[in-house]
């Protein structure tokens, strides 16, 4: 790999990083009052 596609790919990781963890975050933040998820009953948080 040439260093210009070396940067991008690391580029292309972070975004894909960033965007899973918005989008967790996302999810998490407008769960209804007294709602759980199926992980959270599983490991008791």
């Amino acid at each position: 790999m040439t260093k210009k596609e070396k940067v991008i790919a690391i580029c292309f990781s972070i975004s894909m990083i960033l965007l899973i963890i918005s989008s967790i975050y996302t999810i998490v933040s407008n769960k209804p009052d007294g709602y759980k998820f199926r992980i959270e009953k599983i490991l008791n948080i």
